[in-house]
C-alpha cells in the first residue's frame, strides 16, 4: 500500500473513531490522579510538582502552580472553593496578575498542558469547549493566605484565555512566542457560583496532539473588568515595599474540557434526490440493498425511499420508473426476474407512502444495461442496483 494513502487511511480511521467515541481530551474533568498522588483536599499548590505528580495525562506548563480543587471536606468540614461543574475536581488558574503589583519585570500566570487520544487531523474542523466560573472570593484568599490579611486585592474579570495546540509536549513556556489558536479575547465574566460553558471551533494545520491552556499575552495587553486599573498602576509604581503595592487577580476555575471533530453536514436525502432528478432526470439509489438472491427491503434503504417519496409528494405532475439491475452471474433469465423483484419491492414501497398507481412503474432489466464491466467485483457491484428515472 502506497504510504501516503496508508497515512490517510489511519487518519480518517482516528477520525471516525473519534466521532464515535466524541470527546478527545484525555482525563477532561480532572477526575482520574496518578497512583500515589499526595495532593491535599480543598488546598492550593504549594508547588509546581505536586500538580505534576497528581493529576493523569495534564502537566503544569512554565514552572507555576495551578491549583488541583478536590472538593471534599477539610479538616473543619468545610471547602471554602466553589463546587466543581461535574464531578469532585476542577483546575484553577491565575490567569491575570501585573508583574508591577509584586515587584517583578513579569506577569504572573498559571498555564497547564493537556493531551488528546488521537493527533487533530489537518483540514478537519473541531469545537473547543470549557466551563470555567470567575473566582473572585478564591481569589482573595489566595492572596491573602500568601500575603497576609492585610493585603489590598482588587479581583477582576480578565480576557485572552487561550488554547495554544502543539505537536510536541512542552514543560516550559516563552509566552511571547506563544500564539493560541482559540482565543477568547473579552473577559470571562460569571455571577457567583455560575458555570459558564464557552466555545470556539477551529480548523488545525497540523497533527496537534497537545494543548496548553492560559493567557499568553501581557497584562498590560489583556482587558478586564477593572474600572480603576489604571489608577492602581500608577499607584503600585510610586511604592517600594511589596507589602503596599495592591494586587489586581484574575482566577478562574475551569472544568470539562472538550475537543470533538465536527462532522460535514451532508444535505438532507431528500434535497440530493430532488437535484439528481431534477438535472440528469434519474437517480441511483446509494443504499437499496439487498441480501444475494433475496429482495426483501432492509432497513438502511428506507431514508432514500422516504426521501424519493417526499419528491414526489411535493411535485405531483412527475412520473417514475423503477429500474432493477443486476451484474452477469447466474442465468440472464434468473437475473431479469430477480431485478424485476427488487423493483417492485421498491415499487410497493412508494405506494405504501400514498404514492397514486398512475405515477409509478417498474421493470427489471436483469443484466442488460451494466454501467461497469462485470471482470471486476468493483464492476460487479456497480451493476447490482436499482434506480429511479422521470418518465
Amino acid at each position: 500500500m502506497h504510504r501516503t494513502y496508508f497515512l490517510h487511511f489511519f487518519w480518517l480511521f482516528w477520525v471516525k473513531m473519534a466521532v464515535q467515541d466524541g470527546n478527545l481530551v484525555l482525563n477532561p474533568g480532572f477526575e482520574k490522579l496518578r497512583a500515589g498522588g499526595k495532593y491535599p483536599i480543598c488546598s492550593y499548590a504549594q508547588n509546581d510538582m505536586i500538580f505534576d505528580e497528581s493529576v493523569a495525562d495534564w502537566n503544569t506548563s512554565g514552572g507555576m502552580t495551578p491549583d488541583l480543587i478536590i472538593w471534599k471536606s477539610d479538616k473543619y468540614g468545610d471547602c471554602f472553593f466553589p463546587k466543581p461543574h461535574g464531578g469532585e475536581n476542577a483546575l484553577g488558574l491565575i490567569t491575570y496578575l501585573p508583574g508591577m503589583d509584586l515587584g517583578r519585570l513579569y506577569d504572573f500566570h498559571e498555564a497547564v498542558q493537556g493531551k488528546l487520544r488521537f493527533p487533530l487531523m489537518p483540514g478537519q474542523q473541531y469545537e473547543v469547549s470549557f466551563f470555567i466560573q470567575q473566582a473572585d472570593s478564591v481569589a482573595i484568599n489566595h492572596l491573602q493566605v500568601l500575603y497576609g490579611e492585610k493585603q489590598q486585592i482588587f479581583p477582576t474579570a480578565a480576557g485572552n484565555l487561550g488554547i495554544c495546540f502543539t505537536y510536541n509536549s512542552s514543560t516550559w513556556l516563552d509566552q511571547d512566542e506563544i500564539q493560541p489558536q482559540v482565543l477568547f479575547k473579552e473577559p470571562v465574566v460569571t455571577r457567583q457560583g455560575e458555570w459558564l460553558q464557552i466555545r470556539d471551533t477551529f480548523v488545525p494545520d497540523r497533527p496537534f496532539l497537545y494543548f496548553i491552556v492560559g493567557n499568553f499575552f501581557k497584562d498590560k495587553d489583556t482587558p478586564t473588568t477593572l474600572e480603576n486599573s489604571d489608577e492602581i498602576g500608577q499607584f503600585n509604581l510610586a511604592q517600594t515595599g511589596f507589602a503596599q503595592k495592591k494586587k489586581r487577580l484574575a482566577y478562574y476555575l475551569v472544568d470539562d474540557f472538550s475537543v470533538v471533530p465536527i462532522e460535514k453536514k451532508k444535505a438532507p436525502v431528500a434535497s440530493t434526490i430532488a437535484t439528481e432528478l431534477k438535472k440528469k432526470k434519474s437517480y441511483i439509489f446509494k443504499n437499496v440493498n439487498f441480501e444475494t438472491g433475496k429482495w426483501d427491503l432492509l432497513p438502511g434503504a428506507l431514508p432514500e425511499l422516504d426521501g424519493l417519496a417526499d419528491f414526489l409528494q411535493k411535485n405531483p405532475e412527475i412520473k417514475v420508473e423503477i429500474g432493477g439491475h443486476t451484474d452477469d452471474i447466474g442465468s440472464e433469465e434468473a437475473n431479469r426476474v430477480l431485478s424485476e423483484n427488487r423493483a417492485e419491492a421498491v415499487y410497493n414501497y412508494l405506494i405504501s407512502k400514498k404514492i397514486a398507481v398512475g405515477r409509478l412503474d417498474f421493470k427489471g432489466y436483469g443484466e442488460g444495461q451494466p454501467v461497469a464491466p462485470n471482470d471486476t467485483p468493483v464492476g460487479r457491484l456497480q451493476n447490482r442496483r436499482v434506480e429511479c428515472r422521470v418518465r
